[in-house]
């Protein structure tokens, strides 16, 4: 397994890498460059998630200091809370919006906070332009297995 180090150094690596490319072959070399520099914000992201005992940080639903079994989506709609079966019966709803301003969120005592989840990183992008390093959860999806920051 490597360490945060192990990771810090390949991260490293990626820059002292695009900076040569760029010397030796100035903006001709720009997929090698942004290749690196893709490569290095993932090696960054994987030693700040290894320093952090393989874990980040992402958002959470609660309800006080319980966290409610509930999911973040994507929809045709946008980015919303899904909560499992059991907490939509509680709440009357099966989905709710995000953002500290959701009046939603107000009016039924929910709140989002930080909270610390087992995570990794992947890239992701719909194309070359768009790729970057991209954190996700790799625990339970319904956030069981989160703590609150802080």
């Amino acid at each position: 397994m490597n360490t945060a180090a192990d990771y810090e150094a390949k991260a490293a690596k990626h820059l002292d890498d695009a900076q040569e490319s760029f010397e030796r072959c100035d903006t001709d070399g720009y997929v090698s460059q942004w290749a690196h520099g893709v490569m290095f914000e993932v090696n960054k992201k994987k030693a700040e998630i290894t320093k952090n005992g393989g874990k980040a940080t992402f958002a959470g639903l609660y309800d006080g200091d319980r966290r409610v079994v509930a999911k973040l989506i994507t929809t045709k709609f946008g980015v919303s809370w899904l909560l499992d079966d059991a907490e939509a019966e509680r709440y009357g709803r099966k989905f709710v919006p995000v953002g500290g301003n959701s009046k939603v969120q107000k009016a039924l005592g929910l709140s989002e906070r930080d909270e610390w989840a087992p995570a990794w990183v992947t890239t992701a992008g719909a194309n070359m332009c768009s790729v970057t390093a991209l954190v996700f959860r790799t625990g339970d999806k319904w956030g069981s297995d989160s703590t609150l920051v802080g």
